[in-house]
């Protein structure tokens, strides 16, 4: 409808990105819905040396990294590439 107001979204929402959390040598990244095989591409594509690997599905990407120490690392360089 001409005239409605839409509230703008906050930049992780307008990014897609929700939360991440990490376990040992695992991260879990939520997503809205259908961001996660995109951002898994990026994560692929920049080639952190820490990342093993990673799977997506609609809202989750779980990714595997090299040691418990390499999730540090990778959350300082994560933020980089999700703000």
């Amino acid at each position: 409808k001409q005239g409605d107001v839409r509230p703008v979204a906050a930049p992780q929402e307008a990014s897609g990105f929700v939360s991440i959390k990490f376990s040992g040598n695992m991260a879990v990244i939520r997503t809205r819905p259908s961001y996660a095989s995109t951002l898994a591409y990026h994560i692929d594509n920049h080639d952190f040396p820490e990342i093993l690997g990673t799977i997506a599905g609609d809202d989750t990407v779980f990714i595997v990294m090299r040691d418990n120490n390499s999730a540090a690392v990778f959350c300082g360089e994560i933020a980089g590439l999700i703000n």
